[in-house]
């Protein structure tokens, strides 16, 4: 377990990342100013630390210099809204130890953060789940999501790939986007649905898709989640839904 802090005024940004990390086991504390971030720095003395580049009351330069003044050693990790490859050579130059881009989604964070400290060993998996969505970075934080809450997770970009997966491994519950390449959600539902009776399919919409998610529902799926889904939600979700499949076997 390590001592995490991060200083980031997004407060989706900054819960989302203290979510993941306190169930990879890791001890959080948070700051959303600048101000915030010196004292807590100082009062929690953490092994890591995630700084946005753009805060208020001090800026992301002026926490950095003043952390790495009073702890050389503990790795900072930059993040940015604006992609600026000068000012991050001038970071990297300065002692930071990596310089992000939000753009890049929360998964790249996350997997710079495991360079530094070594996650936590999830408990053994308690149900196996297939997502499937095309869009990689949604992929990326759901798959984390539901890993860091103990399931197996299996991922698939397009729909051909979801059904010879779900055949192939036979998972408990199905996380299906409407619409991907090779196979929408929606073919793909009517087909597995079939094989795969005890098999629970949540589908996941767009705004625009809830309509179609709707008549999903008609066609044998259990519920629909829009994007960006809420997480905690998402687990509770399915949770319950678990609960009521294992009931019925």
């Amino acid at each position: 377990m390590a001592r995490i802090l991060i200083i980031e005024d997004d407060a989706i940004v900054r819960d989302a990342l203290s979510v993941f990390l306190m169930r990879a086991g890791h001890q959080v504390a948070a700051a959303a100013d600048g101000v915030a971030g010196v004292e807590a720095f100082e009062a929690e003395k953490p092994d890591l630390v995630i700084l946005d580049r753009a805060l208020p009351r001090l800026s992301g330069s002026g926490v950095f210099e003043k952390i790495h003044k009073a702890g050389p050693d503990v790795p900072v990790i930059v993040l940015t809204g604006h992609d600026d490859p000068e000012e991050g050579r001038i970071y990297l130059k300065h002692g930071a130890a990596a310089f992000l881009s939000k753009g890049d989604g929360l998964s790249r964070v996350l997997d710079e953060i495991d360079r530094f400290v070594a996650p936590a060993q999830p408990a053994a998996a308690p149900a196996r789940i297939l997502i499937a969505e095309d869009d990689e970075a949604m992929q990326g934080v759901l798959r984390r999501c539901l890993a860091s809450a103990g399931y197996s997770v299996i991922t698939a970009a397009d729909g051909l790939q979801a059904e010879r997966l779900a055949r192939e491994h036979r998972p408990d519950i199905v996380l299906l986007d409407i619409f991907m390449p090779g196979k929408n959600g929606v073919e793909v539902l009517e087909t597995l649905s079939r094989e795969l009776p005890s098999t629970g399919f949540l589908m996941i919409s767009g705004n625009e898709d809830e309509e179609i998610a709707r008549d999903c529902l008609r066609k044998g799926a259990f519920d629909y989640i829009p994007k960006p889904p809420h997480l905690d939600s998402l687990e509770n979700i399915i949770r319950n839904r678990l609960f009521l499949q294992r009931g019925s076997r």
